[in-house]
């Protein structure tokens, strides 16, 4: 999106307060606009994330050329989407931003409240339904995940004559980011109402600060989690560049500049892929690894579905076992990396995190308004990431390559003495 529109959403955040605290009526009465635009976000959710995972998983299947460089992506990017996930919900269960904030604030949208506690079972039992098409049509989206990974494998099992399908599955998702791109121009209608609507609920309440000061709270959380995702793949950095550290940090600034003007991992591509070849990373890995590791790599967007989604839980004092946040950590991981690196697009998952721990969607209104600014600040996350993944890759399979080389040339040298 242009600057136009960032300023048109800032417009309509100051226009759905002033409206929300001075008309609270005529805000609430307006709120179906911001249902419809929830429901469009519905809508594209599920058609999305299937074809989505299913163009990312089914690109692996060119790590039979690559070799071993696959293996070693796949294992960081799930390393560093756990890491990332894992950082958030440790952070929400120390300083637990939503507790003590008014339930009313989720709950003004729905008819009824969703508070009942999650159990790691009951979570197994969603994922396998005995009928694919009736999970869809209820909007149960973790089955779809699930179904679609088997799809994928299957797909790359197959072969050769499986490449159509896996043509038209990436056809799909870019014809579903399309559509997101011009969802979002609805986004400052959607914006208004919702934000309107909710602050006139927390005024009428006389319970308006108290939201404030909980949000503020969970926007410094979750700043301070991304800064510690940045700090542990810095330290590998420091290992494998050493004293070229810095230089990897000022190549590095360019592409997670552009990744924050245009809150676009896939947008931020080119320029990555431009400071990998100035960081003199091996060709074959940075065309392989960034563009993969670009697309399922969104550690940044997992870990703020996780703790958007146990804020909400906070909230609506939902107390969750040890058991249901790890489902939670499960299905943020997953949700992450079918966020497929386009602008709101974690927005999009994120509702498979919340219908997977029973909280409303109209919870997202609460964050809309600092949606904007905290997904540029998750995306510079993400390139960040993928460009320390691009690195470790290169070093690991490099240093694997000399190993290899060593024996041979030491044998080599031992043939020619004994001549």
């Amino acid at each position: 999106m242009n600057n136009k529109m960032f300023y048109l959403i800032l417009l309509s955040i100051v226009l759905g307060i002033v409206g929300g605290i001075f008309l609270p009526e005529q805000m609430i009465a307006i709120r179906w606009l911001g249902t419809l635009f929830i429901n469009l976000l519905k809508l594209i959710a599920l058609p999305l994330i299937f074809s989505a995972l299913v163009g990312a998983i089914t690109s692996i299947g060119n790590t039979r050329r690559l070799g071993s460089i696959g293996v070693y992506t796949i294992f960081y990017v799930m390393v560093s989407v756990s890491f990332a996930v894992f950082i958030g919900l440790l952070l929400l269960n120390v300083f637990k931003p939503g507790a003590g904030l008014p339930p009313e604030l989720i709950l003004a949208n729905v008819s009824t409240t969703h508070t009942k506690t999650l159990d790691f079972s009951s979570f197994l039992l969603t994922l396998f339904p005995p009928n694919i098409v009736a999970a869809a049509a209820k909007f149960e989206i973790m089955p779809i995940v699930f179904f679609s990974i088997v799809f994928s494998i299957a797909c790359i099992s197959v072969g050769e004559s499986a490449k159509p399908v896996m043509n038209l599955f990436n056809g799909l998702r870019d014809i579903f980011v399309k559509m997101i791109i011009w969802l979002m121009y609805l986004t400052p209608i959607g914006l208004f109402s919702l934000l309107g609507s909710a602050i006139a609920e927390a005024a009428l309440q006389k319970r308006l600060m108290e939201s404030v000061r909980g949000m503020l709270l969970f926007i410094v959380v979750f700043m301070l989690g991304l800064l510690l995702q940045c700090l542990w793949q810095f330290a590998i950095i420091r290992y494998i560049r050493r004293k070229k550290a810095s230089e990897f940090v000022r190549q590095a600034s360019n592409p997670m500049l552009t990744a924050f003007v245009t809150s676009s991992s896939i947008a931020t591509l080119p320029v990555a892929l431009i400071a990998a070849k100035q960081l003199k990373l091996t060709d074959e890995v940075a065309r392989f690894v960034l563009p993969f590791s670009t697309t399922i790599n969104l550690a940044g967007t997992a870990m703020y579905e996780a703790v958007s989604t146990l804020f909400f839980c906070q909230i609506l004092g939902m107390h969750l076992s040890i058991t249901a946040q790890i489902g939670i950590f499960i299905t943020s991981i997953v949700a992450g990396m079918g966020a497929t690196g386009i602008p709101e697009g974690g927005l999009v998952t994120m509702i498979m995190v919340l219908r997977s721990a029973n909280v409303p969607t109209s919870a997202l209104v609460l964050l809309l308004p600092f949606d904007r600014i905290l997904d540029r600040f998750r995306t510079m996350v993400n390139v960040w990431g993928s460009l320390v993944c691009t690195a470790t890759v290169d070093y690991v399979s490099t240093k694997k390559q000399r190993a290899a080389v060593l024996p041979d040339y030491a044998a080599e040298k031992e043939d020619v003495a004994l001549a």
